[in-house]
């Protein structure tokens, strides 16, 4: 099989390409997303969705004041 290769710097090989979770958080502290990225110049392949808000969760509120 063929290694994947960085389309910025050439460096090849799966074990170069790495991720890291976001800095932002859901209510939950989760992180919302992954960013997959080359470790050696930085170039970035993805960003990835780990944050997903499904039926069960309650979403924002609408709340009218009188």
């Amino acid at each position: 099989m063929a290694e994947p290769k960085c389309p910025e710097c050439s460096i090849s090989g799966v074990e170069h390409i790495i991720s890291k979770d976001s800095e932002e958080r859901g209510r939950d502290k989760h992180p919302w997303f992954q960013v997959a990225y080359c470790d050696g110049c930085g170039h970035i392949y993805g960003v990835f969705a780990k944050h997903t808000i499904t039926a069960s969760t309650k979403g924002p509120q609408l709340v009218l004041n009188r």
